[in-house]
């Protein structure tokens, strides 16, 4: 063995023990809570969130770069599970920091790959924070505003040939008459003005 080699050993085994798993505590638990599950190829971390408990194999993949563990820059990455016998995926595409998703991306959730939902425009800290809302199978269009689980500042509902738009708060559209909801009960909107 070079002398330059017998220098370069212990870098390359400190660099390599640099991409082992992410810590327990931030672990992706199904149903429990969100977290890193580990790229099976480059070791790379990706974030994920909203896979429900009981579900089965869950797996990553990342196409970028993970100079520290999570995935970093630009890149495509794709989660996978079964949950009650179906095939269920995950498809981001755009820029992650730190192994979550941060600034303008696309992710797209399919069911035994079909296209239910997707989301496109931009994301702070692996949360969808607006832009355009679909869900394929109805037709449903948001575009506008989002704060974590649903419209919220000024937005436009399109379903069925209506239009819904205004000042969104917590997926509640006060429309005079009545309240529209997108994203949790009508009732709740209600209660939650009185």
């Amino acid at each position: 063995m070079t002398p330059a080699a017998r220098h370069l050993l212990p870098l390359l085994a400190l660099l390599l023990a640099a991409f082992g798993p992410p810590p327990e505590d931030q672990r992706a638990i199904p149903g429990e809570r969100n977290g890193f599950i580990t790229d099976g190829k480059g070791g790379c971390w990706i974030w994920v969130g909203g896979v429900p408990a009981g579900a089965e194999g869950l797996a990553g993949s990342w196409s970028g770069a993970c100079p520290e563990g999570p995935a970093e820059g630009e890149g495509r990455a794709v989660t996978t599970w079964r949950d009650k016998g179906a095939e269920r995926q995950m498809v981001y595409e755009g820029r992650l920091r730190r192994g979550k998703a941060e600034g303008p991306g696309r992710l797209s959730h399919y069911d035994d790959g079909r296209l239910v939902v997707q989301e496109e425009g931009e994301y702070r800290d692996d949360y969808f924070t607006g832009g355009r809302f679909t869900l394929p199978a109805t037709g449903l269009v948001y575009e506008g505003g989002w704060y974590r689980d649903g419209p919220h500042g000024q937005g436009r509902l399109s379903v069925e040939g209506k239009v819904f738009e205004g000042k969104w708060e917590l997926g509640c559209l006060n429309a005079g008459a009545a309240w529209i909801a997108f994203t949790r009960p009508p009732k709740s909107c209600a209660d939650e003005a009185t």
